[in-house]
């Protein structure tokens, strides 16, 4: 009775706050939809880089909270390399992260951005609002039209009474599903369709292709670490420059644990796998960390429950695959299950010279209120959709129809000789980081025929034998923004011009943050000069690009 009167409480002052802005007209002259990484570094500069104009930033997920995956979803390990010792993803991300530290608290975080926001005063933010029609006349978007959405009482995420209006002159798809971008009409491609055909399933290349296996983070408490940072056999325990923790390994385990692969082998064939961890405390002195260890299957990023029976929910589902509803609820569900904090106490590891374990031996699920384990409020969702330059895709397209080629990402140059060189011109940004795939099916981790981890070079042997990891950033370039049809949408969001694989190295929210920079100037630009962003030439990127290094972006290797 307890429960059910909470979450009653809680959708009665939902339902209070919902109402009283009922059918409104909010106008915009640039409209970001999304509010992760990428769609807060787009409302922040054009609001700065246009301070006479109004930005209006979309929150779509039913929280009042920005950050999308990296808070609220609760990803606060930042996945972050170094290239000659530097972090090349600068200017709102380099803000942040200097603020927040490597290894953050979601919370202050979120507040961090939400300070940095809160400066300009054309900035406003609609909260709990998502797409769910909009009017586009000769390939522009004139309006969008918003319904609220909360969380009910069995935990899926469902329409509210509340409506709005909100017409804009150039708009930001900075979603994770490209639902802007797929529902104005441009093409797409879904997951890895364009890879070659010989390295996919044969049902994937007759019919969608899959996506990488989402995540549910979750929290835990009783995590040991050494008296400081030190590498102990396959583990590294970090403390980033705030004092904060952060760890990655459990590999051993993965391989070898016996516990490990007899949990993968029952519950694999279900749709969920423990893999090698990256985990955080939440915040220094912390007890509480955040895990990234739960692999979730079958998962189809444009799936939503409340868009069944309607255009926007997708018809070509592979058989099995659930929607992000569905697989919240399963996930959090599933951590209940005991073999699994068996399973997961199982990745620790000992240090030869003292004799002490550490890691996850003694960890136990952090839970909430209601006696629930504690887990993002978001899915962490890995892939999606990717935009075409122009024209179909299909298996065998990753190196010709895409801004940002997976040949690109794998072989930029140290300076502006790599394959990435054409991009230097139009160049808005660097992109950096390994090219990370996290499986697709849980086949996929015995695809050596034994379990192993990471699966990229077993997935992509083609890869593998041109090199493996990018040496060196890659110039992310202007067209990586535009999709194929619509003339005033920018996409530095999950749809964002780049293959498959690429986006395994260009998914992480450093550089989702680059190219919402990018994105949120490339819209003012196309205002003052009255051009569709597609019409900025040479001398309007060369403005962006400028405006762009004021605001403390880095486009130079």
């Amino acid at each position: 009775m307890k429960k059910f009167l909470f979450y009653f409480f809680i959708l009665l002052l939902f339902l209070i706050f919902t109402t009283a802005a009922d059918d409104q007209t909010l106008p915009g002259d640039i409209v970001v939809f999304g509010g992760g990484f990428d769609g807060c570094a787009a409302a922040r500069s054009a609001a700065a880089a246009a301070p006479d104009r109004k930005v209006l930033l979309v929150i779509p997920e039913p929280v009042r909270q920005l950050g999308g995956i990296g808070t609220v979803g609760g990803q606060n390990f930042t996945d972050i390399r170094l290239w000659q010792g530097q972090v090349v993803t600068q200017g709102s991300f380099g803000r942040w992260f200097a603020k927040a530290g490597q290894f953050y608290n979601t919370d202050r975080m979120a507040q961090i951005i939400a300070a940095d926001l809160s400066q300009f005063p054309n900035l406003k933010i609609v909260y709990s609002y998502d797409l769910e029609d909009l009017v586009v006349e000769e390939q522009q978007i004139k309006e969008l039209k918003l319904r609220s959405t909360y969380r009910n009482l069995k935990g899926e995420v469902v329409w509210g009474p509340g409506l709005q209006r909100v017409p804009g002159q150039v708009f930001i798809d900075a979603s994770v599903d490209g639902r802007l971008t797929r529902l104005t009409g441009n093409e797409v491609s879904t997951g890895r369709g364009d890879w070659p055909a010989a390295l996919l399933p044969e049902e994937e290349t007759l019919s969608v292709a899959r996506q990488q296996a989402a995540t549910l983070m979750f929290q835990v408490k009783g995590v040991k670490t050494p008296p400081k940072a030190a590498r102990i056999a396959d583990w590294e325990f970090v403390r980033d420059a705030k004092g904060s923790w952060g760890l990655a390994g459990g590999k051993q385990a993965f391989l070898s644990d016996p516990k490990v692969i007899a949990f993968n082998e029952q519950y694999g064939p279900l749709g969920f796998a423990l893999k090698p961890v990256n985990a955080a405390a939440n915040g220094k002195d912390s007890d509480i960390w955040w895990v990234n260890g739960l692999l979730v299957f079958d998962v189809d990023a444009r799936a939503h429950r409340r868009d069944q029976g309607s255009r926007r929910y997708p018809s070509d589902l592979l058989p099995g695959q659930r929607t992000v509803d569905q697989a919240w609820l399963q996930a959090r569900e599933f951590l209940q299950n005991p073999q699994f904090l068996q399973a997961l106490r199982q990745l620790k590891v000992q240090d030869p010279a003292t004799g002490q374990w550490y890691g996850f031996e003694q960890v136990e699920l952090a839970k909430d209120a209601q006696g629930l384990p504690v887990v993002g409020e978001v899915m962490y969702i890995r892939e999606s959709v990717h935009s075409p330059l122009a024209g179909k895709t299909g298996p065998g397209t990753e190196n010709s129809r895409y801004a940002v080629t997976t040949r690109e990402a794998q072989m930029a140059g140290p300076s502006s000789a790599g394959a990435d060189a054409d991009n230097y011109p139009r160049r808005i940004g660097l992109g950096y980081y390994m090219m990370d795939i996290n499986a697709f099916i849980p086949e996929d981790l015995k695809a050596s025929g034994a379990y192993d981890w990471p699966v990229t070079k077993h997935l992509r042997p083609d890869w593998q034998r041109e090199g493996g990891q990018p040496k060196n950033p890659v110039y992310l370039p202007f067209e990586a923004l535009l999709p194929s049809e619509t003339t005033n949408l920018l996409v530095p969001g999950y749809a964002a011009g780049i293959s498959s694989f690429a986006w395994a190295e260009l998914r992480v929210l450093p550089n989702l943050a680059v190219l919402g920079d990018a994105a949120g100037v490339a819209a003012v630009r196309s205002l003052k000069e009255k051009k569709a962003p597609g019409q900025l030439d040479q001398k309007d990127i060369s403005w962006v690009q400028e405006k762009l290094k004021a605001f403390g972006a880095r486009l130079e290797k």
